[in-house]
């Protein structure tokens, strides 16, 4: 005999069917917690390479040699003889190109420097110091320059140095053996050749300072292309330089205009 149909029963069986539909249409809880890779935000800069020109300011003389260091990243290289450089940088990071007789010019990276046709051109600017002559060995404006610049440049130079594994050195650093892995990585191997590089602007720092243009001009009475060729054929040596008294430099100057002149 079949049992009568209420209305309890019909309410029941409703009931049931709405309850397995709406477990069947709602999503996993571990399938809404993860998104699809296309969708999520790529936050990472990619490396990129900043290249471009370094020029004299206000002329169209291109400067070779000059030390481009990427701050931010620890990087160097240095400008060929067409003037043209490259270093790797992402936007933020900060560039300091450095000459010697140049004033350093510095560049925070931004986007549309890497858009530039020609990439991005350097403008330096001479570091041209009138001196009088009772001056010209007067070093205190050299001495903070110089000391300026070794702490810009504190991070090219080893502060502590490590030992060989398993290796017996005697204490307070007598003796010390340098790690081979770090000797000759890349970063320190660049560091090594930057320190180099920092040895000698600083000789031609001390010589511009001791046979500044401005003072060479005024002894000679030489001007534009006339003053460069004497200033590059008769710069002084380091050596001179170090040792040479006010008048030591006054009569070498005459001298050598001399034999400029005689020669011309």
């Amino acid at each position: 005999m079949t049992a009568p149909i209420t209305v309890y029963s019909l309410s029941f069986l409703l009931l049931l069917s709405l309850t397995a539909g709406a477990q069947q249409t709602r999503p996993h809880p571990a399938q809404q917690a993860i998104p699809h890779p296309a969708q999520q935000t790529v936050t990472h800069v990619a490396q990129q390479v900043l290249t471009g020109k370094i020029k004299r300011r206000s002329t169209s003389e291109v400067l070779p040699s000059v030390s481009v260091i990427n701050r931010s990243q620890k990087r160097t290289n240095i400008s060929d003889q067409g003037g043209n450089y490259r270093i790797p940088a992402r936007p933020g990071d900060t560039i300091v190109f450095t000459s010697a007789g140049y004033q350093p010019d510095t560049a925070f990276v931004s986007a549309w420097m890497f858009q530039e046709k020609d990439g991005y051109l350097v403008a330096m600017t001479p570091n041209l110091v009138e001196l009088p002559a009772v001056q010209v060995d007067d070093a205190d404006n050299y001495r903070k320059d110089s000391t300026k610049r070794k702490e810009e440049y504190a991070w090219v130079y080893p502060t502590h140095r490590r030992r060989l594994i398993g290796s017996e050195t005697p204490e307070h650093g007598f003796g010390i053996i340098v790690s081979p892995v770090d000797y000759f990585s890349a970063r320190e191997t660049q560091r090594r050749r930057l320190r180099r590089r920092l040895r000698q602007e600083e000789i031609d720092y001390y010589i511009d300072f001791r046979y500044p243009r401005a003072y060479v001009a005024r002894i000679t009475g030489l001007t534009g292309d006339s003053l460069q060729t004497f200033m590059s054929r008769y710069r002084p040596t380091y050596k001179f330089c170090r040792n040479a008294s006010n008048e030591d430099i006054l009569l070498y100057i005459n001298e050598k205009v001399k034999d400029f002149r005689h020669g011309s």
